[in-house]
């Protein structure tokens, strides 16, 4: 395998005030900014450690996650991203992205972003409904909300991505909807709408299959307001690139991008995720084992995650998160990474079973609009 394109990095910031309730991602509650200086030094270390490996390789993005980045103070952020500059070959054009929370996001902290070269915003929203906010477990209300993206306009950046949410217990079409056009009527650049997941693990999982508390929205009421959502944000003029992602014209994101195309990123910060040199791997999970690494001055990788597939198995890969993109993948692009026939791999009777569904359209394969409501099922075809 052959990859010449660009890397991504990546880095991960676990903090947030408070666990929403349906995230299961690598996060914990923390309000000290002694711990966040803390961390922030150990992150800066682990760029310094893992830049001797690929300083040479040209960075065209880069994003920050978590967790809730916003809460770390603008000085460590910005600290953060002029390591990254001294020790990568970050392009001039790059897309820097953070992510961010409308209740710790201050004027102060988006004027130093722009200073240090962050050039894209990513606002979780989740929702214009307060209830549905309640909910949720989320910290901000929709007055935070609806201002946080005003004053990131004013303040100069102008890629900002919105983040809501559909299939919350409890939310109706009417509300959603609400969600939807009050969304598009703020014109961010770019809009991520995901369907809630529930996961075992999560207040969520208990608060439904254990307690009975809250009732799931059925999976026809899910479909639906996903369609909705589409059908508002494309009269917008929204182009919708990926399952779960529009933007207007020039906005897609290039970091995520990276996902579902097949390229190279390397994660830094606990438990991020790598795909480099043809061998994915993660970070430790566990804080102690991250910062005793970083104190030996050597590269905080989890030695059980360091996995090398076998060429079929990436395929399965490269055609799994190809078929996010609603342009799909491009068979020539297969052939030229793996040096095989598209059809020579996989039995085109794929496409007799899913037909209407899955599309081949001259040197593209790509999923309908139909087919994105089973795209998992469609996926695990290839893999």
């Amino acid at each position: 395998m052959t990859i010449t394109n660009k890397l991504g990095l990546y880095l991960h910031i676990p903090f947030c005030t408070r666990k929403c309730r349906y995230c299961d991602f690598l996060s914990f509650s923390c309000n000290d900014n002694k711990i966040f200086s803390e961390y922030a030094n150990a992150l800066m270390q682990e760029i310094r450690i893992k830049s001797e490996n690929w300083h040479y390789r040209e960075v065209d993005s880069v994003y920050i996650g978590g967790g809730t980045p916003s809460l770390l103070s603008e000085w460590d952020i910005g600290k953060i991203v002029d390591c990254l500059k001294d020790n990568f070959n970050i392009t001039e054009d790059a897309e820097i992205t953070i992510e961010a929370n409308p209740a710790t996001l201050s004027d102060e902290k988006m004027e130093r972003y722009l200073r240090k070269g962050i050039n894209r915003l990513s606002i979780g929203i989740q929702s214009f409904d307060n209830n549905m906010l309640g909910i949720l477990g989320r910290i901000h209300n929709k007055n935070d909300a609806f201002y946080s993206l005003q004053r990131a306009k004013k303040a100069g950046f102008e890629n900002i991505n919105l983040d809501i949410m559909f299939g919350i217990p409890g939310q109706t079409m009417k509300m959603w909807k609400d969600t939807v056009r009050q969304c598009i009527f703020l014109r961010p650049s770019h809009i991520s709408l995901y369907s809630l997941q529930i996961e075992e693990g999560t207040e969520f999982y208990k608060m439904i299959y254990e307690d009975g508390q809250l009732e799931p929205i059925p999976e026809a009421a899910d479909r639906e307001m996903y369609h909705a959502a589409l059908k508002m944000m494309k009269h917008a003029g929204y182009e919708h690139y990926e399952i779960s992602n529009g933007a207007l014209p020039g906005y897609r994101s290039r970091h995520n991008i990276k996902y579902w195309s097949y390229e190279e990123y390397i994660g830094m910060g606990l438990g991020a995720s790598s795909f480099v040199d043809g061998s994915r791997f993660k970070n430790c999970e566990k804080m102690y084992d991250y910062i005793s690494a970083i104190k030996e001055n050597t590269a905080p990788i989890d030695a059980g995650s360091v996995e090398s597939y076998t060429e079929r198995e990436e395929m399965g890969i490269f055609v799994f998160t190809g078929l996010r993109k609603t342009d799909g993948i491009n068979l020539s692009d297969f052939r030229k990474t793996f040096k095989e026939d598209f059809f020579s791999v996989y039995d085109n009777t794929i496409l007799n079973k899913y037909k209407g569904m899955l599309i081949l359209d001259g040197d593209r394969l790509y999923l309908s609009e139909r087919g994105m409501d089973i795209s998992n099922k469609i996926m695990m075809e290839f893999i």
